[in-house]
């Protein structure tokens, strides 16, 4: 089973537990990008590129910025732009997610949720953990 099946399998504690960490949240968006959209063979190539590039940039980030942190060489001035790059590419990243979602589930002829209840969800992830973490888990199971 390969990391990204095995990540949206798990229980919305024990995402919730992970989430602490701040970069399992980046992984999760990953993860319900690319395994929704494996049965969509002809987007994937372009989404997958994209979903490295929203993933990979805010995550190189925040380890960057800990390691910045924790040296005592922060200075605001020349790291808010990064800041803010970092933070418009894990919003597209939301968006995308929930349009991936749904997508799926209109594809698959389901209960179509809202989009701006999936990207609130997605948004607020201590909350929205526990809203959309079992339809994946549905999901997933679906597309096995």
């Amino acid at each position: 089973m390969n990391i990204t099946k095995r990540y949206l399998s798990k229980s919305p504690k024990e995402l919730f537990w992970l989430s602490l960490l701040g970069i399992p949240y980046m992984i999760w968006m990953y993860s319900i990008g690319i395994e929704l959209n494996k049965k969509n063979q002809k987007d994937i190539g372009i989404k997958k590129i994209m979903l490295n590039i929203l993933v990979g940039y805010p995550t190189i980030y925040l380890i960057s910025a800990w390691i910045l942190i924790l040296s005592g060489n922060m200075n605001m001035d020349t790291i808010l732009p990064f800041h803010f790059g970092a933070m418009f590419c894990i919003f597209l990243l939301m968006i995308l997610t929930s349009r991936t979602i749904m997508k799926f589930e209109k594809e698959e002829n389901l209960k179509e949720s809202s989009g701006i209840g999936l990207f609130f969800g997605i948004w607020y992830y201590f909350i929205g953990i526990w809203y959309i973490q079992p339809k994946l888990n549905k999901y997933i199971k679906q597309i096995e």
